[in-house]
């Protein structure tokens, strides 16, 4: 394996991909204004370059070190340039084009659309008419209304929606009622992206026309085509419990399955003169003709760049370096969006690659295999295992899950992904000639599909077939990283000082546990969540969570999109819903709650929900340490001010609710008072002195702990 290490040794674009992800990465806290300083910068060390390409060793180092520090700020000047930062806009009447087929949801369609007059996209909620469901990319639209800028909600380790939809360039959302918009006969002229849109609707109509239908339709639309919107929920979460989410979302796999067949077949090219010519044109041709079909989602586009690089790579030098042309095609997607740096799939793509091309042949060479049919499945099963060492961190970092029985899945799902792909595009290409014969080929398509969803609910429900709950934080996914990277070079290398650090990183990382796990079990906490026209607070106290809901209506199921991540992050065992009904209540001897009046391990809470209270009953009132307004009626601010002026006042409302009451703007202000819908949840934490009192209160937008 000494070889592997010489390819990365000259591969000159990972020398040239570190610093520049480097420079993206620390311009994420840069303002976008300084984009002109790095451009300066860069251009003045590209210059100095020249000056420097002499022999002497040191001057060479001097050369690289220069080089470095101009990649660094091209990063820098690429993130900040190309950083998109939508600014508010007004109330008024607007004309959008449809990017996108609506989607269906309980109380209106949604669809992103494009403003005409200023290009941006708006994620629209159109109220329920006839008109929507018939809309197709293209489709111009008027309505009225005020577009609002997406905002964090700021709720404890929720999904960032709004950083995640600024990196896809999409900045607004906007409910429009059924009376404030209008289709118009009009359409505009479809972009590539809009046109393949329209391609692959038509494709997944063929597959309908000849007998395929429900979750099977649905199935193959997702496998073979990227279309997964109509799946059920159910269908997309057993994928992922059995480790094969990756093959309902168009990407590597998929164009690495068209690749190798194509290269297979067209390998008798290579014999004749123009023949590498003509192999690389029509594998080209084919990664992004299907690549059009799909969609030309994210995830195909980044699959067909590296594809392409391989290939092209390959048809220059049969010993074309992989690393290097991994490196190529990286360097290349982040120059025209470094964001995709920050994108899931885009990370596990790559590492996904890499882990393959790298520890693939070590584990395929560790047993021989004389029958053909056993070499396959032995292929399969090592290609799946070294795909799943290079991703396993990040998939524990993003998914929280391991899925224990990931071979024996992919193992029977990846043969079916290849009937599928291929037979899908035999049906295409057949069925609008010879309607019959695509029926009965659509027949074998549905066998195929059903054969993929027993084999995936076989493993969903094999014992132990999940391990969930995992919730590493950063830092120990970084040690958990090294590690990895250590014992890879150990194995490779057979050097002892590499297995050493990693213990060292394990070591470190366990320590990193244990000292989670007993801030987690002294910990005591008051967290307001920010939700739209609703109250939740999290009770916590060691690893113990009571949840508060006004609204009766809402139990823990419903609850779960939020109570799912902070409890796996605080490392709760025990979660129960609190109900300010009931009568006086001790729960495990640390919250009691007498009507809206709550002890917490001593720290006292009022929740005011519309009470109405005259001047004496203010005045008869318990003192309270931490105040939450929860209903729609405003209290009396001066009796509130007056008689609870130390405690800290949270509205789980709005920001005018609080009338004239000083309001904390940011994590600098020393105010008492905070609003969840300005600056997101309220975390409020403490601890016991000797008397049993709670001292050392820590309060703030949770954002800003």
């Amino acid at each position: 394996m000494n070889s592997v290490e010489e390819k990365l040794k000259s591969a000159p674009f990972i020398r040239v991909l570190i610093p520049f992800c480097i420079g993206i990465l620390a311009g994420e806290n840069c303002q976008s204004d300084w984009k002109w300083i790095f451009l300066i910068l860069c251009a003045t060390s590209i210059i100095t370059l020249p000056l420097l390409i002499i022999s002497n060793f040191k001057q060479k180092t001097f050369f690289g070190l220069v080089a470095f520090i101009a990649l660094v700020f091209f990063g820098l000047f690429t993130n900040t340039a190309l950083r998109y930062q939508p600014q508010p806009l007004a109330n008024g009447q607007y004309f959008a084009i449809v990017d996108e087929y609506p989607l269906e949801r309980e109380k209106s369609f949604r669809a992103i659309v494009r403003l005409v007059d200023s290009n941006q996209r708006v994620l629209a909620y159109f109220g329920k008419s006839d008109s929507i469901p018939k809309l197709e990319p293209g489709a111009i639209v008027w309505f009225r209304g005020k577009p609002e800028v997406i905002r964090k909600t700021g709720n404890p380790f929720e999904f960032d929606y709004q950083t995640y939809a600024l990196r896809n360039n999409l900045g607004y959302k906007l409910f429009i009622k059924s009376t404030d918009y209008r289709v118009l006969k009009a359409k505009s002229r479809p972009n590539l992206a809009e046109y393949s849109l329209v391609i692959r609707a038509r494709l997944i109509h063929i597959l309908e026309n000849c007998g395929l239908k429900g979750e099977v339709l649905h199935l193959v639309s997702a496998v073979a085509l990227g279309a997964r919107e109509e799946l059920e929920p159910e269908t997309t979460q057993s994928f992922s419990k059995t480790g094969v989410t990756h093959v309902l979302a168009v990407s590597g796999m998929n164009v690495a399955i068209i690749y190798v067949v194509l290269e297979l077949l067209l390998r008798f090219l290579n014999r004749r003169r123009w023949g590498i010519f003509l192999q690389t044109l029509f594998i080209l041709v084919a990664v992004w003709g299907y690549a059009l079909i799909t969609g030309l989602s994210a995830s195909v586009l980044r699959a067909a760049v590296m594809f392409s690089f391989i290939v092209i790579g390959k048809s220059l030098n049969r010993n074309a370096n992989i690393y290097n042309t991994l490196a190529a095609s990286a360097f290349v997607l982040l120059c025209f969006n470094p964001s995709l740096i920050y994108d899931v799939g885009f990370q596990l793509s790559y590492l996904a690659v890499l882990s393959i091309v790298y520890f693939h042949p070590y584990l395929y060479g560790l047993v021989y295999c004389k029958y053909w049919v056993v070499d396959q499945i032995w292929i399969m099963l090592t290609v799946s295992l070294a795909a799943q060492i290079g991703t396993l961190p990040f998939l524990l970092h993003y998914f929280h899950q391991f899925p224990t029985w990931f071979l024996l899945a992919n193992l029977l799902v990846i043969p079916l992904v290849t009937v599928i792909l291929y037979l899908s595009f035999v049906v295409f290409a057949i069925a609008p000639i010879l309607p019959i014969l695509g029926i009965w080929l659509t027949q074998v398509l549905a066998l195929a599909g059903q054969g993929m969803l027993l084999s995936v609910h076989f493993v969903e429900h094999l014992p132990y077939s999940i391990i969930e709950g995992l919730y590493p934080s950063d830092s120990t996914m970084l040690l958990m990283i090294l590690a990895l990277m250590s014992a890879a070079l150990f194995v490779v290398t057979k050097r002892i000082n590499r297995l050493r650090l990693s213990l060292i990183f394990i070591i470190m990382a366990l320590c990193m546990g244990l000292s989670t796990q007993i801030n987690q079990q002294i910990r005591k906490e008051v967290v307001v969540f920010n939700l739209p026209q609703r109250s939740l607070i999290a009770f916590t106290t060691n690893r113990t969570t009571y949840w508060l809901s006004i609204d009766n209506s809402i139990n823990q199921a419903k609850l779960k999109p939020y109570s799912k991540p902070y409890e796996g992050y605080r490392g709760i065992l025990k979660s129960a819903m609190l109900n300010l009904s009931d009568t006086l209540i001790n729960r495990s001897g640390s919250l009691s709650h007498h009507g809206d009046f709550i002890n917490l391990s001593g720290l006292k809470i009022w929740i005011y929900n519309d009470q109405v209270l005259t001047e004496a009953t203010w005045k008869s009132l318990p003192s309270a340490d931490l105040i939450i307004l929860t209903g729609k009626h405003r209290p009396d601010y001066i009796s509130l001010n007056r008689y609870c002026s130390n405690a800290i006042v949270v509205d789980a409302r709005s920001k005018q609710s609080l009338g004239n009451l000083q309001i904390a703007d940011n994590e600098e202000s020393q105010s008492r008072h905070f609003t969840t819908e300005h600056g997101g949840s309220v975390d409020i934490q403490f601890q016991l002195s000797a008397n049993g009192d709670p001292s050392n209160l820590k309060y703030g937008y949770f954002s800003s702990q």
